[in-house]
């Protein structure tokens, strides 16, 4: 659209008594038009500020004004304060410390579900911040390291119960599947999960690039052996070629507890006879949901092609064993969380020097040290006598997360 064009006209001389008419109507207009401005103005400082001080998850506290903050239990937030406010002149309390406790630090624990307020009090300045305690954030259903994405997408079509939801992508230069489900054009698009693999060492031992479709599946199914065996097993084995199948890393045996030892750490290199390895957990996910003639295709491609990105490689002891990824119950990873070790309680003199990360030790369920994943929620002030809790958290690759509180105590 073109803009309006304003034409003027040069209007007829004036006399006097119009010229002072005209004159009183500017002076009122524009004092009604003054009005107008400071009672807008206002009404926007009292809506914002309304809204400032009715704004969920602000963990940052503001004199004379009350925020909002929703945590799990078992979950940590450290307050935030103007940036002339020194905390330690500072004291915090709670309304309810058996739902949320408060350190000399302003860190909150969120301990059981409910409500609680947390209040800030120092010359000249006080603020609050009313706590929401929620049900605590639960592990995730299976272990796996894949990553996941698009779960509304994922959803919609599952509640359309379209055949065929998903489409393969095995990439065996990046050894990664990934997997798409379709966007509203019915175009397999959207991707939802990834998996680390092992496709096949190359040579005659090449996994063939091509458009193929899943056939048959197995719980179990008998491998080309190796040197040492004549015959290996694989779990949960889909076919996608001929001879050529998704299955788990090889076992020994056709029994949960006898892995091939060293050829779980082998996932995410080429280290096949041409089948396409994963866990347990991720060829069990194809098993089972993956319907008959769902498309495959294996492509030779750089990672720019894998849109979820690779999943982390994780090594577990070389010496066979258990999958840690098996959802069968008997599986003695079932149910174990990472570590952190070395987070005792300590009780320090004022003005002593603190290193909250000195000693301490993370592992995930196979027994690797994770300390670059450890996140750390809390200060502890040495100069402000008190007893502080520092939550430690990690989450591993197996997106299992672990914490622990640390409890220091300042004299």
């Amino acid at each position: 659209m073109k803009p309006l064009k304003v034409v003027h006209s040069d209007p007829a001389p004036e006399t006097g008594a119009k010229k002072k008419s005209h004159t009183g109507k500017i002076i009122l207009a524009l004092f009604l038009s003054l009005v107008v401005i400071v009672a807008a103005f206002f009404a926007v400082y009292f809506v914002s500020r309304a809204m400032g001080e009715g704004q969920k998850n602000d963990s940052n506290l503001r004199a004379g004004a009350t925020t909002e903050m929703t945590i799990p239990a078992g979950g940590a937030c450290l307050l935030t304060l103007p940036d002339d406010v020194d905390v330690l002149d500072v004291t915090f309390s709670s309304s309810d410390d058996k739902i949320a406790r408060v350190d000399p630090s302003g860190k909150v624990d969120g301990l059981a579900e409910g409500k609680a307020k947390i209040t800030a009090k120092a010359e000249g300045f006080e603020a609050s911040c009313n706590f929401t305690v929620e049900k605590a954030a639960e592990q995730p259903a299976e272990v796996t390291t894949a990553y996941t994405a698009n779960a509304d997408v994922l959803s919609k079509n599952i509640e359309k119960s379209k055949d065929n939801l998903y489409c393969l992508v095995v990439n065996r230069k990046t050894n990664t599947v990934t997997v798409y489900t379709y966007d509203d054009e019915g175009k397999y698009s959207v991707p939802v999960r990834a998996m680390v693999c092992s496709c096949g060492a190359g040579g005659e031992n090449e996994t063939p690039v091509g458009e193929y479709k899943t056939a048959s599946t197995s719980e179990w199914a008998s491998l080309y052996g190796d040197d040492d065996h004549e015959t290996l097993f694989g779990q949960y084995a889909t076919e996608f070629h001929g001879a050529y199948l998704f299955h788990s890393v090889p076992y020994e045996e056709e029994k949960k507890d006898a892995l091939e030892p060293g050829e779980f750490n082998k996932l995410g290199t080429n280290a096949s006879q041409g089948c396409v390895r994963l866990m347990v957990a991720d060829c069990y996910w194809i098993y089972k949901n993956c319907a008959k003639n769902t498309p495959v295709f294996v492509i030779d491609e750089d990672a720019s092609s894998d849109p979820l990105g690779t999943p982390p490689i994780v090594k577990k002891p070389a010496n066979g064993g258990w999958d840690p990824t098996d959802p069968d119950p008997k599986n003695p990873y079932k149910g174990k969380l990472p570590s952190i070790g070395k987070a005792e309680d300590v009780t320090l003199k004022k003005g002593e020097k603190f290193d909250p990360m000195k000693g301490i030790i993370a592992k995930d369920i196979c027994g690797n040290i994770i300390n670059d994943e450890v996140e750390v929620i809390g200060k502890v002030l040495t100069d402000k006598p008190g007893t502080y809790y520092l939550t430690y958290t990690v989450t591993d690759a197996f997106h299992l997360t672990r914490s622990v509180i640390r409890t220091v105590v300042v004299k």
